[in-house]
């Protein structure tokens, strides 16, 4: 009995602080303006409450020709003569559990869930709805909110709507149509203020302790205490702050949108947001949704850090709202982002680590592991820089490896690659691997070279002779006179075509050969140095001969 007797009285206090704030406007009468073809017969059957009123009508805007009224007439209609008949509202976006109480008894809020006069809504811990009136208002209601609808009602077919929500716990954020007239309303109260307005953006919010807060986005809200006998009027960028059984404080400006230092906004991995700290801010508060509107509210949270790691969502576009609340608890003014995130198929990751050697003729295969969400093709690109500006290669294939070309500068670079799954939507491209850098080059081998005098004649002719080498290299062959080479006296350069040279040796000489490779400035180590004399060619010549007399 208590209990009740308490709900009465606050819906007492509710309803004479909503009379207060509204009664200068419903003493104004409706205003018609005839059109072709109505008479003031069809203009009291389609809007007044009883079709009596007719002569009334008349006689109150002095109307000499009812049935022939020239378009354009201005027609006056006390508001007290026009039918008057319930609405009901309905669910836009629905996020989480959420319930709504009807008869006493709680049931699970849906998307197809209409809500009517007495009705409670209840929205969960992680849950969020978007509720929409007869008139085409909006609200949003965030997380632990709980509102009951205590006048929904319409004026016929005038345009006029009557909506009248208390919000017994948490916040919500109201987009309210435009007046169509003396009888539009829009009101929501709080167990200690009542705040009516049409056309404008703003938010609500009640605490545990019955401390409300009123903060206007777009055009003017009136703000009563629970005892009215001050209303203020909150105009844009302004709030106020409401204690149960106070007056509204005066209007204090909203603390200004965040600035965001964080300038990402493509994500392939979960984004973090950062923004600088406001040092007259308490805690800041931040929303997730598919709309930059915010219409629809898919997470919010509040911290007292200037970052934070936004959750897990599905790829796609969203929007990211962040503002600040000040000391008094007044939430300030919202600065919007836009990001894009793409997280799926997930990046694989690279076998190789960082700044790892690759040649052609060894190690010169890329390798990574196959996508854990089961990849169609991927692809791979190779980059001068590690912003992937300069890229030279950009290859999709269906492999897990990719060889390197022989074609490839010699020098530093970076890869990285991404998985793609072939949908029957399109392709779905994932998120780019981590980065790894690799130094390309060839580690040339110096080639398996041979000198020797020739033995079967007096001649001092030396030959040299090679493997066979590739056609992008040259064989470089140097002769001279000592072992360090000081004293070079020739120097040969030959290409693929050539594997033997011969040259005259009067005295000692010293052989070594290396590989360069054509068009580049890469050369290989020199290979043993071979000592090739005439005079052991003289002793090797008689010791024959001698031998070949014993022999006789």
């Amino acid at each position: 009995m208590k209990k009740i007797l308490v709900s009465l009285i606050t819906c007492m206090v509710f309803l004479l602080s909503t009379v207060e704030v509204a009664t200068a406007d419903e003493k104004k009468p409706w205003v018609y303006v005839v059109s072709n073809g109505d008479s003031l017969w069809n203009i009291s059957s389609k809007f007044l409450k009883n079709i009596d009123y007719y002569t009334q009508l008349q006689q109150l805007n002095n109307i000499k020709y009812p049935k022939r009224m020239k378009p354009g007439t201005v027609i006056r209609i006390p508001m007290e003569w026009i039918k008057h008949t319930p609405v009901s509202a309905h669910i836009s976006f629905l996020k989480g559990e959420s319930q709504f109480l009807r008869n006493k008894v709680l049931n699970p809020l849906t998307s197809s869930t209409t809500l009517v006069l007495g009705d409670e809504v209840r929205t969960g811990d992680n849950g969020s709805a978007t509720v929409i009136f007869a008139d085409g208002s909006e609200m949003v209601l965030f997380k632990n909110t709980i509102v009951a609808f205590d006048h929904l009602s319409a004026y016929g077919k005038t345009g006029m709507v009557d909506t009248r929500i208390r919000v017994i716990q948490g916040k919500v954020e109201t987009n309210a149509q435009k007046n169509k007239g003396p009888g539009s309303r829009l009101d929501i109260s709080t167990p200690s203020a009542i705040s009516s307005v049409r056309g404008t953006v703003y938010r609500v919010s009640n605490t545990g302790k019955n401390i409300s807060t009123v903060e206007v986005l777009e055009g003017t809200v009136a703000v009563a205490g629970e005892q009215p006998n001050n209303i203020i009027k909150v105009a844009t960028g302004q709030g106020t702050r409401i204690e149960k059984g106070e007056e509204p404080t005066k209007p204090v400006p909203l603390l200004a949108p965040p600035t965001i230092t964080t300038l990402q906004t493509l994500f392939e991995k979960a984004p973090k947001i950062q923004w600088v700290e406001n040092n007259k801010a308490e805690k800041y508060n931040i929303q997730l949704s598919e709309q930059n509107n915010f219409k629809s509210i898919l997470w919010g949270q509040s911290t007292s850090n200037t970052s934070i790691i936004l959750p897990e969502l599905a790829d796609g576009i969203y929007y990211y709202r962040i503002t600040a609340t000040d000391t008094l608890g007044i939430e300030g003014l919202p600065v919007v982002k836009k990001f894009t995130l793409n997280l799926v198929p997930s990046a694989p990751k690279l076998n190789h680590s960082p700044k790892k050697i690759l040649g052609y003729n060894q190690l010169s295969t890329l390798e990574w592991a196959a996508s854990i969400d089961g990849a169609d093709s991927y692809q791979i690109e190779i980059a001068k820089d590690e912003q992937f500006t300069e890229t030279v290669v950009n290859k999709t294939i269906t492999a897990t490896q990719i060889q390197l070309s022989e074609d490839l500068a010699f020098g530093d670079y970076f890869w990285r690659v991404s998985s793609i799954k072939d949908l029957n939507t399109g392709i779905d491209k994932g998120p780019a691997s981590d980065v790894l850098a690799f130094n390309w080059k060839t580690i040339l081998t110096a080639p398996n070279c041979k000198a020797e005098a020739d033995s079967e004649s007096d001649s001092n002719t030396v030959s040299v002779i090679w493997s066979p080498i590739k056609s992008n290299q040259t064989a470089i062959i140097q002769i001279a006179q000592d072992a360090e080479f000081t004293k070079i006296t020739e120097t040969y350069q030959f290409d693929a075509n050539t594997s033997t040279v011969q040259f005259d040796a009067n005295e000692e000489a010293f052989v070594r050969c290396k590989l360069s490779l054509n068009d580049s400035s890469l050369e290989s180590q020199w290979g043993n140095t071979q000592h090739i004399s005439q005079l052991d060619k003289g002793i090797l010549s008689m010791f024959g001969f001698l031998l070949l007399v014993i022999l006789i």
